[in-house]
């Protein structure tokens, strides 16, 4: 077994090198940390062993693959292990400057590489000068080790099934071991902390995965130009709003795949019910066709990438300006809640990244009565899971709740479907829609009852199960209620961004001083709505009654009249025009921004 010693020699230098470079770390960012505790940041230090297992199981495979001479070996894994030490300092640089580990900028850094190690020498003599002198010393003492206690391998007739068995073990460890999906640094924000997540992971395992997934690198889409490049226009005409709740606890209600054109009196009583008692829009238009997207959109207030998400790409590393991270700062508990599991697509790693301490998924909800579907646990069993949870609060709380009933058509056994429809299909559907409806509102009842001052927030993460039009899907219901707020039915149509200028009005007032770089409106302060939404190569875009739709690939456009839940097509006229030079003109703005990681300066645009 001298093959798998090797190994796990060379497997625990390197986990000793990435514990105290996270150390080093830990004390050069010593501002950065001054709020925790020593104990908290050596939680936080071991609490990312698995990334350090899968670069120390990367490493060791590479290092042992040549390990048939002991001499070079352990000139080899000197080489290696000193490597990684210097990446990881030259990470601290990086993290100092930047507030985030290096990533998918590594495979432009041989560009820079002069001017790179200029700054660091400059900008960080004394840890410079300090790393220069350990690795000296690690020369002399990883080769000293690595030739007393690596042996030589003998090439046999066993040598291939060996390295296959260590290329296995290795991907087990890159796996993050015991993981039903592969290790992603984003898992890193499930410390509940975003500044200690920075510490947990490692950035040699965040490079790593970068270069690997270059294909998650996103490039923004090029739109038609316009002349216009303002947006000023769009944001004119507002008034001055006084916050009209005492700090109520909050619930976003992430309805999964609850389209409008799908919802009715007879599938979905309970919602009809109590958008009669709330402040409703005739309809509001979802930001996307994910519930990342539909996340991101809700709590910055920013438009998603065109067709895709800020999750598991380079846009994830940015910071946002999210509604929850300003609840935290006046003390909320903040939870986020799916009955998937929770790094599906990386909901539960993006939620926490926007704000939300805590993240459950369905492995955490053991106490089930219905089982599970083909995602995750039922509604009921959610929630709860849910009531449990928030009980243990002794502070107002936010939380956020994504279910999985609805992500699929099935019922559990033993629940009877009523007949909606003819067609199956649909009417598995709508079952689904009834049966999660069910468990909404015996949740929001229970909620009422033993925390009266909350807001509930009523919407879909993005539409599911509809076959209609480009705007037909991107329709989703949307709902404010609180005990204390008078019911109101406005005629306006919304977007998914104006959920949190519209909450931030009610609890603090003026959203804009609060959250200034939200690119959305508040139902409570703002006057000319505008929505949109991306189809295949297609731009939606609505202010009031009007409609239009670009082809970004030829510009041409499409003209619509808005009448309700309708999108009926019309001769382009000249109102039109302002449409289109608007919706190239905020989407050039946004996207530049999104992608440049400048949403923080969005006001200054309006």
């Amino acid at each position: 077994m001298i093959f798998l010693r090797n190994y796990f020699f060379i497997f625990s230098l390197a986990y000793a090198v990435l514990i105290l470079t996270k150390i080093i770390f830990a004390l050069y960012l010593g501002s950065y940390f001054e709020s925790y505790t020593f104990l908290q940041n050596i939680y936080a230090i071991f609490w990312g062993y698995k990334f350090d297992f899968a670069v120390g199981g990367i490493v060791a495979f590479i290092v042992t693959m040549f390990d048939f001479n002991r001499r070079f070996t352990s000139i080899f894994a000197t080489a290696v292990l000193v490597g990684l030490f210097a990446f990881e300092i030259s990470d601290i640089y990086y993290y100092y400057d930047s507030a985030r580990h290096i990533g998918y900028e590594i495979l432009d850094s041989a560009n820079d590489a002069s001017g790179l190690l200029q700054t660091g020498f400059l900008q960080h003599t004394y840890l410079s000068l300090f790393s220069l002198a350990m690795a000296i010393f690690f020369i002399w003492l990883f080769y000293r080790l690595s030739n007393r206690a690596i042996v030589s391998v003998k090439l046999d007739r066993y040598i291939v099934f060996k390295k296959i068995f260590l290329l296995l073990l290795t991907i087990f460890f890159i796996r993050g071991m015991f993981n039903h999906i592969p290790l992603n640094p984003w898992q890193s924000n499930q410390i509940g902390d975003p500044k200690l997540a920075s510490l947990a992971l490692n950035g040699t395992y965040n490079m790593i995965t970068a270069i690997m997934a270059d294909r998650a690198h996103l490039k923004p889409i090029n739109l038609p130009k316009t002349e216009k490049n303002s947006i000023s226009s769009l944001y004119l005409g507002y008034k001055k709003v006084d916050k009209k709740l005492d700090r109520p606890n909050v619930v976003f209600l992430f309805l999964e795949s609850w389209s409008r054109v799908n919802l009715s009196k007879k599938t979905t009583p309970f919602l009809f019910e109590i958008m009669k008692k709330s402040i409703t829009p005739e309809v509001m238009i979802a930001n996307g066709h994910r519930t990342t997207e539909g996340i991101f959109a809700t709590l910055v207030s920013f438009e998603n990438p065109l067709g895709k998400t800020v999750a598991k790409n380079q846009l994830q590393d940015f910071e946002y300006d999210s509604v929850i991270d300003v609840l935290n700062r006046d003390g909320y508990e903040s939870s986020f809640f799916q009955g998937t599991a929770k790094e599906t697509s990386g909901t539960g790693s993006l939620a926490q990244k926007l704000g939300f301490k805590y993240s459950y998924g369905k492995s955490d909800i053991t106490q089930r009565k219905y089982g599970e579907n083909s995602w995750g646990v039922y509604d009921q069993d959610l929630y709860n899971f849910v009531q449990t949870e928030v009980q243990k609060s002794a502070k107002p709380f936010v939380i956020g709740i994504n279910g999985a009933t609805t992500h699929d058509d099935k019922l559990p056994n033993g629940v009877k479907k009523v007949r909606f429809s003819d067609d199956e299909k649909e009417n598995n559907i709508l079952n689904a829609l009834h049966f999660s409806d069910e468990a909404l509102r015996d949740f929001v009842q229970n909620i009422q009852k033993k925390y009266p001052n909350t807001l509930f927030v009523f919407f879909a993460d993005h539409c599911g199960h509809v076959n209609g039009s480009a705007y037909e899907n991107y329709m989703i219901p949307f709902a404010l209620y609180h005990k204390d707020l008078k019911p109101q039915k406005l005629d306006v149509i919304l977007s998914q961004r104006d959920i949190a200028p519209s909450v931030v009005d009610l609890i603090y007032g003026d959203y804009r001083k609060v959250i200034p770089n939200a690119s959305g409106k508040s139902l409570f302060s703002d006057k000319n709505f505008f929505a949109e939404y991306f189809q295949n190569g297609i731009i939606g875009w609505i202010e009031g009654d009007d409609a239009i739709e670009i082809d970004i690939s030829s510009a041409k456009q499409s003209c619509f009249k808005i009448e309700s839940l309708k999108h009926l097509s019309v001769t382009c006229k000249d109102i039109d025009k302002k449409l289109y030079t608007d919706a190239l003109a905020f989407h050039n703005i946004s996207q530049s921004l999104l992608f440049s990681g400048k949403t923080k300066t969005f006001s200054s645009f309006k």
